[in-house]
C-alpha cells in the first residue's frame, strides 16, 4: 500500500504536467497575426459557398484582438473591421465583440498548428461555418 500511494502520486503529477502543456500549447499556437486564407458556408439544405483570402485576424496575448475582413459570398458583399475578446479553453475559441462580426461566436478548433488553424461553428439553423487560418 505505501508504494501505491507514491507511484499514484507520480501519475498524477504527469497527467497534470501533460494537461497543462497542451492547453498552453493551444493558446499560444493561437497568439499573432492570421490570414484568413478560406471561409466557407455549408447550408442545411447542402449548398455550399466558399471564399478565399478574405482578410486577416489578429489575436493578442491579453485576449483582445480584432479583424479585418472584406469579401463576397452567396452574392452578398460583406465588410467586417470589427476590433473583439476573445477566450481559448479546451478545443474552443470564443470572441465577444460589441458589434456585429461573422466571428464573434464560438469556434472549434479542428486543427492547432504552429502556422495553420481550422475553425468550425454554427449559426444556430444547422449552417456550418468554417476557417482555414495561415500565420504568414
Amino acid at each position: 500500500m505505501m508504494k501505491t500511494l507514491p507511484s499514484l502520486f507520480n501519475f498524477a503529477l504527469v497527467f497534470c504536467a501533460i494537461l497543462f502543456t497542451v492547453s498552453c500549447s493551444l493558446e499560444k499556437n493561437i497568439i499573432g497575426t492570421w490570414q484568413i486564407a478560406s471561409y466557407s458556408e455549408e447550408s442545411s439544405n447542402g449548398s455550399n459557398a466558399n471564399a478565399k483570402n478574405i482578410g486577416e485576424i489578429v489575436l493578442e496575448k491579453n485576449g483582445s484582438g480584432y479583424n479585418d475582413l472584406s469579401y463576397r459570398i452567396l452574392g452578398n458583399e460583406r465588410v467586417d473591421k470589427t476590433e473583439f475578446t476573445y477566450n481559448v479553453n479546451d478545443e474552443n475559441i470564443t470572441i465577444k465583440t460589441d458589434d456585429q462580426s461573422e466571428l464573434a461566436k464560438s469556434w472549434i478548433i479542428i486543427e492547432s498548428k504552429r502556422k495553420y488553424q481550422r475553425w468550425k461553428s454554427t449559426d444556430g439553423k444547422g449552417n456550418v461555418q468554417t476557417l482555414i487560418l495561415i500565420k504568414e
